[in-house]
């Protein structure tokens, strides 16, 4: 079941400029939280993949483990809400007919 969002209701035809100019804006913060989701992943693969190759004690190995999969698990996250959202902006920007 599709869940409501405020956006099913908005009627592109009724935007005037400040509000595509908001939608622009929403856009471009989508974008920059994806890019923080990117960022954060990485730095915890990378964080994760040091402590599970550098020790030889078996609970840093494990740490370092979950702290990679957590990683690629952020990632995840962070594309599949960026392409949800995405989403939604490409429907209600679209050019009028």
């Amino acid at each position: 079941m599709k869940r409501r969002t405020p956006y099913d209701d908005i009627d592109p035809e009724q935007l005037i400029t400040r509000d595509w100019l908001a939608l622009s804006r929403s856009r471009l913060a989508n974008e920059r939280t994806l890019l923080a989701y990117i960022r954060t992943s990485l730095a915890m693969i990378g964080l994760g993949a040091i402590l599970a190759g550098w020790t030889q004690h078996p609970m840093t190995l494990i740490g370092g483990i979950a702290l990679a999969a957590f990683g690629v698990l952020a990632l995840a996250i962070g594309v599949i809400r960026f392409l949800q959202e995405n989403q939604r902006y490409r429907r209600l920007m679209r050019p009028p007919d």
